[in-house]
């Protein structure tokens, strides 16, 4: 009579070929994901930007303090602020974030600020403003007379 061996389990070879299996797709999914991250940073911060810049216009256009609201921009950070201007602002206000290491911003406004007047939400500068991510590139904002805010 014939004992026959109940082979259940994997084998060395085979537990090695599904490990290196394993790395491979790994390896290969990285820069993907890698390229993912940067192009979501940009747009996630693109979107922050003109929300900012939207909440500071419906707060002049409510009279929300009974005065104008404005963003003032910097290189490596952009500025909620209640006032007629950046220098004149109530810095109790001041709601600022500060832009991750590969991210900075650039504007073609006049003294890097908008202000909208209060009650009617117009903007005191039309122009663009540019989100820079070091490794994914740029996104544009642009502002016009009415002061509508959008993307692109």
């Amino acid at each position: 009579m014939k004992i026959q061996k109940d082979n259940k389990g994997f084998t060395f070879v085979e537990l090695i070929m599904v490990i290196a299996i394993t790395f491979l797709i790994a390896a290969a999914v990285a820069p993907v994901y890698s390229n993912l991250q940067t192009s979501a940073q940009l747009n996630e911060t693109t979107s922050q930007v003109v929300q900012f810049l939207r909440i500071g216009r419906q707060q002049s256009v409510d009279r929300f303090n009974n005065t104008n609201h404005g963003v003032y921009f910097q290189a490596d950070r952009y500025t909620l602020y209640q006032g007629t201007s950046y220098a004149a602002r109530n810095t109790a206000y001041d709601r600022e974030v500060v832009l991750a290491d590969p991210l900075s911003i650039s504007t073609s406004l006049t003294n890097d600020e908008v202000n909208f007047s209060k009650g009617l939400g117009e903007p005191n500068n039309m122009g663009n403003i540019t989100i820079n991510h070091e490794i994914e590139g740029f996104k544009n904002i642009t502002i016009n007379e009415y002061g509508a805010v959008g993307d692109n």
